[in-house]
């Protein structure tokens, strides 16, 4: 089994905040990181969830891959610790950290002290907190940024011009990312 770190949520889109979470587990223990993504079904995308899993999934495989830090990214139904554990055990990781923002962690380190044993986590298992602030973790003003048209703003809080800018077709994250969320919205 492979020790990993897990970030949990729905990433709609992901951030650099999120990114400081997978590097905050990278310096502190060495370990990579699965982004435990909640499932957005096809027919549940709203305006707060613009990007359902089946666009997102190999968006974000597909941008990642070439960071050693990012071991790759699940399908989750839920923050569910004991179902992650069991999603895990079943791609061959085992669970040493869980790295959250500030508003997460004291559920989290609650959900894990309670449940960690039958999650599956190791003896040495950790919340590690990451202080958020506005400036990188706001998915909300990503997704206003993209329907703004403003891709500097994107480019600011998001990772993607740096880890993937082009995808298969030679498509930006961005363009796939500001399609899509302009079609929920009607525009």
């Amino acid at each position: 089994m492979k020790k990993v770190n897990i970030v949990i949520g729905r990433f709609q889109p992901f951030t650099k905040g999120h990114l400081k979470c997978v590097e905050t587990a990278w310096d502190m223990l060495n370990v990579p990181t699965v982004i435990c993504m909640m499932n957005t079904k096809d027919d549940k995308v709203d305006e707060r969830k613009p990007f359902p899993s089946s666009l997102l999934l190999p968006l974000y495989n597909e941008a990642f891959k070439k960071d050693e830090r990012i071991e790759g990214v699940i399908l989750v139904a839920s923050a569910d610790i004991v179902k992650i554990g069991e999603a895990c055990k079943a791609e061959g990781y085992e669970i040493c950290s869980w790295t959250c923002g500030t508003d997460r962690y004291d559920d989290y380190k609650k959900m894990s002290e309670k449940y960690g044993e039958k999650a599956g986590l190791t003896d040495d298992f950790q919340v590690i907190e990451v202080k958020r602030s506005d400036e990188d973790i706001s998915a909300t003003k990503v997704r206003q940024a993209l329907l703004d048209d403003d891709k500097k703003i994107f480019d600011q809080m998001t990772p993607f011009g740096t880890l993937s800018q082009h995808l298969k077709g030679d498509k930006s994250v961005y363009e796939v990312l500001k399609k899509q969320i302009n079609m929920v919205m009607n525009k």
